[in-house]
């Protein structure tokens, strides 16, 4: 049996019901598990010794973990990310499967939006550089530039822990002129309630997992999802 893990400070049940689910539909004899881990450096070494097949990054480690890896993708290298990790016989290559949830959630952002991107960690800065020919403002507490999120704008992309790691909302009212929120909680929180009561489209992060996930099961496994199988268990799950 293949085995996979995931490693992050704070490990939720997601990738476990996904990968485990669609393992068992797909006929793979593989087994997912959630890792916690607070040097991800060590994870790495003891994922290596026990034959891990793949590893999959959380936050805040997919920055971090790229100078512990053998080899990365072009993407990991330009956006300065890596949420999946092949083990190729004890020589780790990384990848960014997240970028495919970027890519996908920003196809709902026109030319002229002024955006405003939540935040400073690796997904926060693959959304600044992916969209770095728009009008753009970064928020973020350590730069000092958290209240610049009030500013009236088009699009808000919110890549913080409040929304993602709890049901908080960075904003007790929206902005002016917002007409779409990206919000990279799975989950509904106060974001998403503030969208719903103003009527602003709103995209959770369901949408930008999808996509992410569907390319990193087909990078471990070689397996293209079908939307429909795929989300057939996203709404079992999540409802």
């Amino acid at each position: 049996m293949k085995n996979y893990i995931s490693l992050s400070k704070y490990p939720g049940k997601t990738g476990e019901y996904f990968y485990n689910n669609l393992f068992k539909h797909y006929g793979i004899n593989a087994k997912y598990t959630a890792q916690q881990s607070d040097k991800p450096e060590l994870s790495l070494q003891k994922a290596i010794q026990e034959n891990a097949s793949g590893i999959s990054v959380s936050m805040p480690y997919k920055k971090t973990i790229i100078p512990y890896l053998d080899n990365i993708t072009n993407d990991c290298e330009i956006y300065q990310s890596c949420n999946t990790i092949v083990n190729h016989n004890g020589s780790l290559t990384g990848h960014n499967c997240d970028l495919a949830g970027v890519i996908h959630t920003c196809s709902s952002i026109s030319a002229d939006d002024y955006v405003v991107v939540l935040g400073d960690g690796a997904m926060a800065s693959m959304y600044v550089r992916y969209l770095d020919k728009f009008d753009l403002t970064q928020c973020a507490r350590k730069t000092k530039t958290w209240e610049l999120r009030h500013k009236p704008c088009d699009v808000i992309i919110n890549a913080t822990g409040m929304g993602t790691s709890s049901d908080q909302s960075p904003y007790a009212r929206l902005p002016p002129n917002v007409k779409l929120v990206i919000d990279l909680s799975v989950k509904q929180g106060q974001l998403k309630s503030l969208c719903q009561a103003s009527d602003v489209k709103y995209l959770t992060g369901r949408e930008f997992y999808k996509y992410q996930f569907k390319v990193q099961f087909q990078i471990y496994t070689g397996i293209e999802i079908n939307d429909q199988i795929y989300d057939k268990y996203d709404n079992a799950f999540l409802g």
